[in-house]
């Protein structure tokens, strides 16, 4: 015991000494560190000039030169925010920097060579049939012919100012807009936003002989499917036929193409639209920054040194910028509703059971009791309401996918005057930061104000077992019920995403249970939520067996205290933070349970934009008595907002299950007069906050615009 007990004080005395080594390093290092990144910013400025005075995109396109935005300048002693073809400050992002560490087979590296070679095609292509100078003459775009490419440019862009609704009208007018004209206008934008933002993975190469054939068969037509001609991108986890579902590994390339669409996508295509893009995720699902080897790190269009959230980031960064009409994602831990927060959108996830998709990656297979769930990215909640219309309860949908609920959304079933409405702005476990917190408590003052009655939501007193931290570690069991061997698996002959390198060292000491047994107690001493986290596993069958039975005993009990409060809906936190840096996701895993709670309990959940975060919550961040930091990770939380004044803002509504109505209901109710236009990146109407944008978010606005 003695000896134990001292090579434990050894243990917890290098731990310490190399926490302080680390984190407290000699001016002289520090100084050396700020000489490299001025060096840094000085190639990337050069580069960034290349980029402006040539006709190459980092996707293989020609284009015509179009100003590009610098990036903001860096603190000192600070990381270099990536760029759409960089993994880490300056470096040139290519999957052979990691290629000696993990050692993919010939087979895969030949694979992704080609790969890469038809994917630049794909986007050439793209360029060359929507090209205004090519189509001047062009019998297939709608208004006869143009003088000029200017003019012909300034048509497309108003039809990408259009939102949503109102493209559908002018495509379900007769001889006004069609199909080809409007896949021409969006793929123009989709372009600008790839070059900028590194959001799209692959073109769909079919989608113009796809637009030719619905002109042909519906133009003249006084008929016409809810969605003809309407472009629309879908997240690269959903199966399409001929493309690969890589999920950010060259392994999957070596697996052979799909047969057949996932039937979300192919529902969607019956009724008229196209599917023209595929977008960018996490390598392998397992984070909320959308980055990997294989396609490189997608950045926010609010700023790029920060990420759009994941694991469908690539689709809100695209939709968020003007580049599609909207986006289709899925949501199992928040995959939907955090880049929407992150990313100034409307999003809903269903109850896993109200639709159903296939033939998709959806995450861990067998994946505990975690809720599942598909849905979309819009720029405001009534295209939301229509598009959920669209598929929920429908018919069609069902032949496709017999799982799916057979009851339609009633909008006005469960529409009140005046709603009771619950709500938390801390859910106990780890405290959202002051601009998270602010939105809640806002948004639940107007509706008082309004006269809805507002009632308090306590975590702690759903039941004296299923405490926050209590709950926190069952999320995290459900997340890797079979603690991360699957993931473990699919890394192997990998090169890791460098965001991801961390997460992959510690999902290894899983099977060092004397290494785990020995640090929790070590890393508990610099952060208790971290040490929960580290201990969140399942040991063996019997312990799985006890986490989803206490996941069904939880989900129980917490309808149970819903029903005594008699609430309608719940409004909460979005997420813990607004969009941050690249860097900071991997190691804020602590946040997760903001979005993943509704995951594991199954409630339909969605995100409406509250406005932006102001001067006021980034200064609060430093006020103790505001956002108390007694936690490692608390700290950085704070470090991760540090730089984000004027980012979007955002509030959770959340429903009982299978009353989505509810939620959209509430959406109505509780909506701040935000919105995304078609043109670019989102803005803010009139009453939109008390912060107006800053001046680096209004120059990416502004320069989003361009083509």
């Amino acid at each position: 015991i003695a000896g134990c007990l001292f090579a434990l004080l050894i243990l917890i005395g290098t731990s310490v000494g190399g926490y302080f080594f680390w984190n407290k390093r000699s001016a002289k290092e520090k100084e050396k560190e700020d000489a490299q990144h001025a060096d840094n910013s000085k190639e990337r400025e050069q580069q960034l000039k290349k980029m402006a005075n040539t006709t190459n995109d980092n996707s293989g396109v020609n284009r015509t030169p179009t100003k590009v935005t610098k990036p903001a300048k860096k603190a000192p002693g600070k990381k270099a925010a990536p760029n759409a073809t960089s993994g880490k400050g300056n470096k040139e992002w290519s999957v052979f920097r990691f290629v000696k560490k993990k050692h993919p087979t010939r087979e895969m590296l030949e694979n992704q060579s080609e790969f890469n070679k038809q994917r630049k095609e794909g986007f050439k292509m793209f360029r060359c049939l929507s090209a205004p100078e090519f189509l001047l003459n062009d019998k297939r775009i709608v208004g006869g012919k143009w003088k000029t490419e200017k003019e012909l440019e300034m048509f497309f862009r108003s039809i990408v100012d259009l939102d949503l609704l109102g493209l559908i009208d002018r495509l379900q007018s007769k001889n006004d807009l069609n199909a080809y004209t409007v896949l021409c206008a969006y793929t123009q934008k989709m372009l600008d936003s790839q070059t900028r933002l590194n959001c799209v993975t692959e073109v769909i190469k079919e989608a113009f002989e796809t637009a030719e054939k619905h002109d042909k068969l519906w133009y003249d037509s006084e008929e016409k499917p809810p969605l003809y001609g309407v472009p629309f991108s879908v997240k690269c986890n959903f199966d399409m036929k001929g493309y690969h579902t890589t999920i950010g590994f060259l392994k999957k390339l070596t697996e052979a193409k799909k047969e057949i669409d996932c039937p979300f996508v192919a529902h969607l295509r019956n009724l008229g639209g196209i599917p023209f893009v595929l977008t960018n995720v996490p390598q392998g699902f397992i984070s909320y920054i959308s980055s990997n080897p294989l396609y490189g790190t997608t950045l926010n269009p609010w700023a790029l040194d920060c990420t759009p959230g994941g694991s469908s980031g690539g689709e809100a960064a695209l939709v968020a910028d003007g580049g599609s009409p909207f986006g289709t994602g899925s949501d199992l831990g928040g995959s939907l509703r955090i880049p929407a927060a992150f990313c100034g959108l409307v999003t809903l996830k269903p109850t896993q059971s109200r639709f159903h998709v296939s033939y998709n990656y959806g995450g861990l297979p067998g994946r505990g009791r975690l809720g599942l769930s598909y849905g979309f990215y819009t720029k405001c909640v009534k295209e939301q309401v229509f598009l959920m219309e669209l598929i929920i309860g429908s018919p069609e949908y069902r032949n496709l996918e017999p799982m799916s609920s057979p009851a339609p959304l009633h909008m006005d079933s469960n529409k009140k005057e005046k709603y009771r409405i619950g709500w938390y702005d801390d859910d106990g476990f780890n405290a959202p930061v002051p601009s998270n917190r602010r939105a809640v408590l806002e948004t639940i003052e107007s509706l008082e104000k309004e006269g809805h009655e507002a009632v308090r939501f306590r975590m702690e007193d759903i039941d004296p077992k299923f405490q926050p931290n209590y709950v926190a570690a069952l999320l995290f069991k459900n997340v890797l019920p079979d603690d991360g061997k699957f993931i473990l698996d699919l890394y192997k002959n990998e090169p890791n995403d460098p965001y991801m390198a961390s997460f992959s060292r510690l999902l290894k000491l899983n099977d060092w249970a004397i290494i785990r047994l020995l640090f929790t107690p070590i890393i508990s001493l610099f952060s208790k939520r971290a040490a929960i986290i580290a201990r969140a596993r399942n040991g063996n069958l019997a312990e799985l067996r006890k986490t989803q039975e206490d996941t069904d005993t939880y989900r129980l009990k917490f309808i149970e205290y819903w029903k005594t409060l008699e609430i309608d809906a719940l409004i909460c936190p979005s997420f813990c933070t607004p969009a941050t840096p690249h860097q900071y996701p991997p190691e804020l895993a602590n946040c997760v349970l903001s979005t993943g709670l509704y995951n594991l309990l199954d409630f339909p959940a969605g995100i409406v934009p509250a406005g932006h975060v102001t001067a006021d919550d980034v200064a609060n961040l430093n006020d103790e008595k505001i956002f108390p930091i007694n936690d490692y990770l608390l700290r950085k939380q704070r470090d991760a907002c540090a730089n984000s004044e004027a980012m979007p803002n955002a509030v959770q509504v959340v429903g009982l299950p299978n009353e989505e109505e509810t939620v959209l209901e509430a959406f109505f109710t509780t909506r701040v007069k935000m919105s995304t236009k078609g043109n670019g990146s989102a803005q803010v109407n009139e009453g939109a906050g008390k912060s107006e944008v800053s001046a680096l978010r209004a120059s990416l606005i502004l320069n989003s615009h361009h083509y």
